[in-house]
């Protein structure tokens, strides 16, 4: 299916700062930015003069193609994607981050992301037949499976921690 079957809206961040210019002080507000890790967040922050984005939402920056799921609201750097669907949870997102990472891969410096070939590109997601006989993504599906992986992941985790499995 094509990306922008999948989702309800992709959008560009409303809440961008850069983060010389960010307000000082103590806060709760997670803030993005364009690494490949730590699910993009750099820095915790107080609050700024717009709100924070909702969570809920899966990220996509422009310059590094990094895509992650957002439990929380945060604030952004400069050229970030939010993608929301009204059934997006954490165990659909984590599912939905994977195959759009793959997706990723087809684009570069040289052929960058865009909201323009982000709405040409197709992601492999699960679907039903509706009662109208129209392949529809399959939320419940992808959240059980979403599920199912992350509980084997920690339980196998789980003896190196030293956590109850």
């Amino acid at each position: 299916m094509f990306i922008t079957d999948v989702f309800d809206s992709m959008t560009a961040s409303r809440a961008w700062y850069d983060k010389v210019h960010l307000a000082d002080g103590t806060g709760r507000n997670l803030y993005l930015s364009q690494t490949l890790g730590g699910n993009s967040v750099s820095a915790v922050v107080a609050d700024q003069t717009s709100r924070p984005e909702a969570g809920n939402c899966i990220t996509v920056t422009l310059k590094t193609q990094s895509t992650f799921y957002q439990p929380a609201p945060f604030y952004t750097a400069q050229n970030f994607l939010i993608f929301r669907h009204e059934n997006l949870d954490a165990d659909s997102g984590l599912f939905l981050v994977t195959t759009m990472r793959n997706a990723m891969g087809k684009f570069s410096w040289g052929y960058g992301v865009s909201m323009a070939r982000l709405e040409k590109t197709r992601i492999m997601v699960p679907v039903v037949t509706d009662a109208s006989g129209e392949d529809v993504v399959d939320w419940d599906g992808m959240s059980a499976y979403g599920h199912a992986l992350r509980v084997r992941a920690e339980r196998a985790i789980a003896p190196v921690i030293g956590a109850p499995s």
